[in-house]
């Protein structure tokens, strides 16, 4: 008698499919093989859950099998509404298990670990967003540099749009990313770049020449643009407003 998927299995899913390349979708991978492990199910059942639930995202140019269920949908929807859902049901990844819990991570610690004020499980749920959101981040990028291209994952960032501090709705949403190299993250950080309607870099005015010729030294003035998930445009606006309101100081 066939078993149906459980509204655990399915979020469990999902958060794999949500840090795993849409070419990688089959039954050799490490991923899936230790998911199906997890979950008593064959790997080619757990491949066919994550080509079912690319069949629900509307950001990839190419769609997965139309055979999604009422309850994919469901923890599909959930997870766009509120997506810190997701982090209950996360395992790590193999092709990120060398890195720290929080390396690559786009803000300094102390914007958001204040020791003195928060408990240890809370600040260990928050490392564990971080490095959720880095890997989704990373891996819509294909593990690149939206802008120099760098390929070297100890120089890439997950670079949060809209800062985890700011607004703990969105801190785990995939539109609010962007990877960029350790220099452009930390400008963009401090807005003293962001990006326009086009995905363009602007460079704020007060940069010194010198860093401008740094920041402008990358392959094209337009981001790369992510393999799914684009950087969300509303939270863009937020963003340049921080950079003109610097200005403006």
């Amino acid at each position: 008698m066939r078993r149906h998927w459980t509204d655990a299995e399915v979020r469990k899913a999902l958060t794999l499919y949500l840090r795993l390349e849409f070419g990688k979708f089959h039954s050799r991978q490490p991923d899936i093989i230790a998911l199906a492990r997890e979950i008593g199910r064959t790997p080619s059942a757990v491949a066919l859950k994550l080509a079912n639930l690319a069949a629900l995202d509307d950001s990839l140019p190419q769609k997965g099998m139309q055979n999604a269920s009422a309850l994919d949908r469901k923890i599909w929807e959930e997870f766009l509404r509120t997506p810190d859902t997701v982090l209950d049901h996360a395992a790590p990844l193999t092709s990120f298990q060398n890195e720290g819990p929080v390396a690559g991570f786009a803000e300094r610690q102390a914007r958001f670990e204040q020791h003195h004020q928060q408990e240890p499980t809370t600040l260990v749920r928050q490392r564990r967003g971080q490095a959720f959101f880095r890997e989704m981040i990373l891996t819509s990028y294909k593990h690149r540099c939206a802008l120099s291209g760098i390929e070297d994952q100890r120089l890439l960032t997950a670079s949060h749009i809209v800062g985890w501090a700011e607004d703990h709705s969105v801190r785990l949403n995939p539109q609010n990313g962007i990877c960029l190299n350790a220099l452009h993250d930390r400008a963009f950080d401090r807005h003293l770049i962001s990006f326009d309607e086009d995905y363009r870099l602007i460079i704020a005015q007060d940069v010194p020449s010198e860093a401008r010729k740094s920041l402008e030294r990358i392959d094209s003035p337009r981001l790369a643009l992510p393999s799914r998930f684009l950087p969300s445009q509303s939270f863009l606006e937020r963003h340049r407003r921080k950079l003109h309101a610097r200005q403006q100081a």
